[in-house]
Formats: structure tokens, sequence, C-alpha cells
């Protein structure tokens, strides 16, 4: 199995209290190990994280618990911690520790001989790994993946994948973890090329692995290592120095202490002593692994040893306990298809479980985007309202004064509003209202330099970004014509028998002390000047100046 972690922890305790950080400290110091002291500070971590109702602790203690129970062969637990960590996960978008998760998942699987759900559960995190950009998890998923085609003999998809993670996983060659996978990346890789008689690349993955340091102390799995340059002897007839190898894994099997973690570097190991014919070696090794077989307790890891046992009694002919194995195969079968519906239904539950927990959010996100949108909309016109004027124009403000550019602000308000309202109602007038938004509303879709906004009452602004006075005057002529094409009749004015608008304009760069406040009480002056002497009018000014009238049109 491929190693998870890297030293670089994967959430930030900066926030939290003294005993979080203590517990996460201790935690990261005992991983190695994943003993009950580790496993100790994982659940205080859970149980942290459930009385603070914080999902982000909650889905890096149940991920960290759930690794611990996959190394155990712990799989009710397994899928417990499982489902609590990935719905947290999402909660709080823990992309890497998500993808780590589904990779977990498939690892399990996998192990209990699944395949269809193994492969299922790399591809969603893979799917994450890439969208959300974390190079070293989609790395380890793509090992599995390959390790996965190598066990169906399918070396060039199986290469394909080693690849991609070797290539991400150099990039973390100085990290013990990310050294340890790169070298069981090129063990692999080694591997294939033997498979596919390309000796002289086995060799030269042989050399990366011996540059990168001795097995054990830093993070290179021993049986991935050996197990390379045992059959690189084989291949090359150094038979004295192959079956020194061969000893030293005899020997290190006595410090293993969970099948799962080795489980296909052991069984590779089996495969490559029935093909030299190493039946003695065989006989030796044989009733440890039945021990850690059946210590796992899972019964795909149990009949794969028992094919090789099968194998190996067939090639020394000895037919009564071959017949046996055989028997017990068939049994085990049965029951591994029981366990296959469990496993696919479990994963099922889970993915139903992950789609109703997506539901919930997207509703919640929802509507928490409309609220966000009531909170920056007018209710009527739909058009920003002044919370989101101010957000914008500030925005706006600085970037013309950065660039150089001309900005334009522009009041108007409707002449005799008040006349209209008494005249045909309040009903009527919010019609006008939200038709003079219409408007301004095709003005923003047709030019994304223009902003609108309703500032209250009858009056609107419009923020025009990096214009000239004729291109500000042709727009706010436009928007005059328009209106006055609504044709909305206003006994009440004194100026049109139909609703008309007063605007007032200051458009000019903005001087390096200047503020927003000066265009918009600019804008507002030249909108006075308007009402004072020609409603109905335009008023465009540069500058703030009380005898800077500007021109009426």
């Amino acid at each position: 199995m491929w190693k998870a972690a890297t030293e670089e922890q994967d959430m930030d305790f900066t926030n939290y209290g003294k005993e979080v950080q203590d517990l996460a400290e201790e935690m990261y110091r005992l991983r190695l190990g994943k003993d009950g002291a580790y496993m100790e500070s994982c659940r205080k971590l859970a149980e942290i994280g459930k009385k603070e109702n914080d999902s982000r602790l909650l889905g890096f203690a149940y991920y960290y618990l759930a690794e611990s129970y996959l190394c155990l062969n712990d799989h009710h637990n397994l899928v417990l911690c499982l489902a609590e960590s990935i719905v947290n996960q999402q909660k709080t978008s823990q992309w890497d520790l998500l993808i780590r998760s589904h990779n977990v998942m498939g690892v399990d699987a996998y192990n209990r001989g699944n395949t269809t759900v193994a492969l299922d559960q790399y591809i969603t995190a893979l799917s994450y790994g890439e969208k959300y950009k974390f190079p070293y998890e989609t790395a380890l998923v793509n090992c599995n993946i390959g390790r996965l085609y190598m066990g169906f003999g399918e070396y060039s998809s199986a290469i394909r994948y080693l690849e991609k993670a070797r290539d991400s996983f150099y990039d973390y060659r100085d990290d013990f973890f990310g050294r340890g996978n790169l070298a069981n990346a090129y063990a692999s890789l080694g591997r294939c090329s033997l498979f596919q008689n390309k000796l002289e690349e086995a060799v030269e993955y042989e050399g990366k692995i011996r540059g990168l340091g001795g097995e054990d102390e830093d993070g290179i799995d021993f049986f991935v290592s050996q197990g390379l340059f045992a059959r690189i002897c084989h291949q090359k007839g150094e038979l004295q120095e192959r079956d020194q190898y061969i000893r030293g894994m005899i020997k290190k099997l006595d410090e293993v202490k969970s099948f799962t973690g080795s489980h296909e570097e052991l069984f590779d190991f089996l495969d490559f002593l029935l093909e030299i014919g190493k039946y003695e070696e065989l006989r030796e090794v044989f009733p440890r692994l039945e021990v850690m077989a059946e210590e796992s307790g899972i019964t795909h890891l149990k009949m794969e040893l028992m094919r090789r046992q099968a194998e190996y009694y067939r090639a020394v002919q000895d037919r009564e306990n071959y017949l046996e194995v055989c028997a017990r195969l068939y049994e085990e079968g049965q029951i591994l298809r029981e366990e296959n519906v469990g496993v696919l239904h479990w994963s099922t539950e889970l993915r139903l479980n992950l789609e109703k927990a997506r539901k919930k959010e997207r509703k919640l996100l929802k509507e928490k985007r409309m609220l966000k949108e009531r909170s920056e909309k007018d209710a009527l016109t739909g058009l920003a309202n002044r919370y989101k004027l101010n957000d914008f124009a500030e925005k706006v403000f600085e970037k013309a004064k950065d660039n150089r550019e001309m900005l334009s602000v522009e009041i108007f308000d409707v002449d005799y509003f008040k006349q209209f309202n008494d005249t045909y109602g309040h009903q009527a007038g919010d019609q006008c209202l939200e038709q003079i938004g219409r408007i301004l509303d095709r003005f923003m879709q047709e030019d994304e330099d223009v902003f609108c906004a309703r500032y209250g009452g009858d009056e609107f602004i419009i923020i025009y970004y990096g214009k000239t006075d004729e291109e500000v005057l042709a727009l706010a002529h436009r928007l005059r014509q328009e209106i006055l094409d609504l044709k909305l009749r206003n006994q009440g004015s004194q100026v049109s028998e139909y609703v008309t608008v007063s605007q007032g304009i200051r458009n000019s760069i903005p001087a390096f002390q200047s503020r927003m406040w000066d265009f918009l009480y600019g804008a507002d002056g030249a909108l006075y000047n308007v009402k004072r002497k020609q409603k109905n009018g335009i008023c465009l000014i540069n500058r703030n100046e009380d005898n800077a009238e500007g021109v009426i049109v």
C-alpha cells in the first residue's frame, strides 16, 4: 500500500486552542506507528470536533482514524469513519483529505478482491485531484491504479499511471514519505520492465532506487525494492546474489506485523519462488503467511495465499494437500461472493448518502446566494442597491485612478414623480420605476463598462468607466429617449405629457487626492442645475467648482 502522508501537515491548527494543537502535534509524531496512542489522539480530536460542531476537525480526525483501521483490517470501523470523514470534508472543501478518503476506500475494496468498487473509488479520487490540483494525493491514486493494472497483467496501462505518479513524487523526494513512494514507483516500473523483457530498463530503475538511500529508514518499502533486486539478479544469472536477497526477505518476514500493508509484494515474492522452483523456501514461509492471512480476516487475501499453496502442492506432486487446498478455495470463494455483495451494497449506500449531503449543500448554497442577492439588489427594480453600489463604486474609482482612465457618475431622477404618484397611484409609480430599471439593466448587458443602481426613491445612479464626454452624453441622450419612448403619461408634468428624467453627470480622470464622494457630489450638483433651470435636461461637468455648471442639453 502506498504511504499516504507527507511530512507537511494537511490541516492548519494555528487558530485552534492549545489542547487541539497539542493533540495534533502528538498525532503527527506518532503517525508512523498507528498504534493505540496514535488512535487515541485521533479519537480525542474527533470528540472535540463533535463537541464544537467543527466539520474541518471532524473531516481530519475521522480520515486518520479510518487509515488506522485499514492497517488493523477493521472493516466495520473503517467504513463508519470514512462515511463521517467524507461528509465533513465535502462541507469544508478539504479536497486533499477527500481524495485520500476515496483512495483508502479503493484500497480496502481491492484488499477484499472487489476490483470494480476499487477502480470506481480510485477514479472518483482522481477526478477530485485533477479538479482541485493536489498533485501528491493524485499521485497516490495513480500508483494504486497502476498496481491494479499490474495485477491484471496490463503492463502498458500500468506504466502510464505509474509514470504520472513517479513524476509527481519526484517533486517530494526530500520528504520521508515522498521519497519512499518515489522508490516504490520506481520498483513497480522496474517490475513492469522485467515482465516486458526489458532488463536494461529494470536495471536503470534499480539504480534510481539505490540512489535514493537505504531501505526502511528512508521510507522505502523493503519487500518492494528487494523483490525487484532479486528478480533482476535472476535475469542477469547472478544466482548467488539472488539467493542472498531471498534469504534476507524470508528473515524480514518475522518483523511483518500486518499482511495488508505488503500483501502485493509478498504474493509477488511467492510467485517468484514458484517460478524459480524454490520449494524449500516456500515450505518455510507458508506457515507464517497462513497465520498472517488468518489474522487479517480478509477472505480475498486468504484465497490469494491458497492459490499459491495449490500451485506449490501441484508442483511437488502432493495430490492430497492439493485437493484439500482446492476444496478450501471453493468454500472461501462462496464467502468472498457474499462479502463482495456487502462491499458493493456499502459502496452504493455511501454514494447515496453523499448525494443526499451534496443536495443539501447545493440547497444551502442556493439559499446563501439568494440571501446575498437580496442584500445587494433592489427588490423593486432588480438593480444593485446602495450597499452594492458603495462596494462597486470604491473599486472602480481606485481602478480608474490607478489606470488614469476617465470615470463618470450620473445621477438622474424622474421629473414630477410626486405628482405622478398622486395622479395614478403608488402602484403605477412602482411600475414606472420597474420599466426604467429594465432599460438600465439592458444598458449593463450591452456594455460591461456601465454599472447601474437604484439610489433611493425615484433616483438612479449610472457609473461609466473609461468613456469620453461625447460617449457619455450619447448614452445619456439614448437613456432619455428610451424613457420617453415608454410613453408613460404624466398629467402632473410641466415639461411633457409623458414621464421624463433630469440627468446630472460628472466625468473626469480621478485626481490623486480625490474621493468617490467628489464625483457623487459633482453629479448631484449637476442634477440640481438641471432641476433648477431645465428639467428633462442633461448637465455634464468635469469639476466641482460652484461656477462649473456645465452645459444643459
